[in-house]
């Protein structure tokens, strides 16, 4: 796939995916019932991710007409995270992967990237059975710790390395780009090991919307960002 049209797609899915994770702002009723330890700063969806125990997602879900209201709005969060988030954040990354990097690099990128989405998905089966049967079992909370934890980490070192392709153009305008991505994405892997907590999002966050406008420029100038192909000696 030719540089400028993998950015473009990468715009495309891109806007989908950040109109899907605002989309998740506005679910009613989406609002925690209670916190665990650790987990007062986190939104809902990304606490009842990280819950350990059976204990957590008692604490988080509480009772009454708050649980009910809860588990409706959980269940349309996980249905738009499913088929809406999931696929085009996916599909954004691998991408700005394909257009930033080539070779061996571009492959484990992406390969990183699939294998995140694909976790994601099992995440989502593991919190419907959950919510199917609050607060769930322990070996439920045991699936999902381990899928939360392969997706975040895949994602958080993709993030980087897209960023640290596009500093290895050897180019102003990649290099300045893939700076913020890759300081973005460094953030994440921190935030990833010291979870629960904001850090992780925060740089996702930054990260992703400086892929998303380093994709909307390279659009218009594919040329400056494109990788460098190694000279082949004689």
């Amino acid at each position: 796939m030719r540089p400028r049209t993998a950015w473009r797609l990468c715009v495309l899915a891109g806007l989908i995916a950040f109109v899907c994770s605002f989309a998740f702002g506005k679910i009613p009723g989406l609002v925690a019932c209670g916190t665990f330890a650790g987990s007062g700063q986190l939104g809902p969806i990304l606490a009842f991710e990280l819950a350990r125990t059976p204990g957590d997602v008692a604490a988080l879900f509480g009772s009454g007409a708050c649980r009910a209201t809860l588990v409706g709005a959980q269940d349309k969060g996980l249905w738009l995270d499913a088929l809406g988030f999931i696929p085009s954040y996916t599909a954004f990354l691998a991408l700005a992967a394909i257009a930033a990097s080539r070779g061996r690099t571009q492959r484990a990128i992406v390969a990183m990237l699939l294998i995140a989405g694909l976790s994601d998905e099992i995440e989502g089966m593991f919190m419907w059975r959950i919510l199917g049967n609050l607060p769930g079992t322990s070996a439920q909370l045991h699936g999902l710790w381990w899928a939360v934890h392969v997706k975040f980490g895949l994602l958080a070192i993709g993030t980087t390395l897209i960023g640290l392709a596009l500093i290895r153009a050897f180019k102003l305008w990649p290099m300045l780009f893939g700076l913020v991505i890759a300081v973005g994405g460094a953030a994440a892997v921190y935030g990833f090991w010291i979870l629960p907590n904001a850090m992780m999002m925060a740089g996702f966050t930054y990260a992703w919307f400086a892929i998303l406008v380093t994709a909307i420029v390279a659009s218009f100038a594919a040329g400056t960002f494109a990788p460098r192909v190694a000279r082949i000696s004689r």
